[in-house]
């Protein structure tokens, strides 16, 4: 009976082994994060769409945690004639909204139309105006500038933000306000 109960026992480790796994001397990899889709529809976007797919991509190939997605739902896009900014985001670190584009604020803006869709989806994924307004290596500072590439210091926030999963929206800037930012002079690079 022992060399039974000794094959059993044997056998029954085999077995807890297989299912809970065997200890290694190395670390499991860690699981990648969750990575946040935000679907946009651009059909309402007129001669804008092609800038707004230009835009979504260049977040998407700067960022992992979030990805914009041209879909239905979402974040609507509508371009209109005029409005009391270049743009306009209905809300800050969202997946469901709406972006206004207005062609006589961005024509008079002085600011790349680019630079300022960039911009509006930058809102949407989780992005304030920061103080120094004008600074044209950051694509949140507004101002008369060509520049429509985030500054690493706007992927890191974007990056950290939607990699701590789902947080409710905040309020987006007034109109004022983004016509402000977007008029403000080019800050000179020092």
């Amino acid at each position: 009976m022992f060399p039974t109960r000794l094959i059993a026992a044997v056998l029954g480790g085999i077995v807890a082994l297989v299912l809970v796994g065997a200890p290694s001397a190395t670390a499991a990899p860690q699981r990648a994060a969750a990575q946040t889709t935000i679907y946009y529809d651009s059909t309402r976007a007129a001669e804008l769409a092609p800038l707004v797919d230009e835009a979504a991509e260049i977040w998407n190939t700067r960022v992992t945690s979030v990805k914009l997605v041209k879909g239905p739902a979402g974040i609507t896009v509508t371009t209109a004639q005029n409005g009391s900014a270049p743009g306009t985001a209905s809300c800050v670190g969202c997946t469901r909204g709406q972006i206004y584009f207005y062609r006589n604020q961005i024509q008079q803006s002085g600011a790349a139309p680019l630079r300022v869709v960039v911009h509006e989806f930058g809102h949407i994924l989780s992005l304030q105006h920061p103080p120094d307004i004008g600074n044209c290596d950051k694509v949140m500072a507004g101002g008369r500038c060509e520049n429509a590439i985030p500054s690493a210091e706007e992927i890191a926030a974007v990056q950290r933000f939607w990699a701590r999963g789902w947080r409710p929206a905040k309020p987006a800037p007034n109109p004022a306000e983004e016509r402000e930012i977007f008029e403000s002079p080019a800050l000179v690079n020092r």
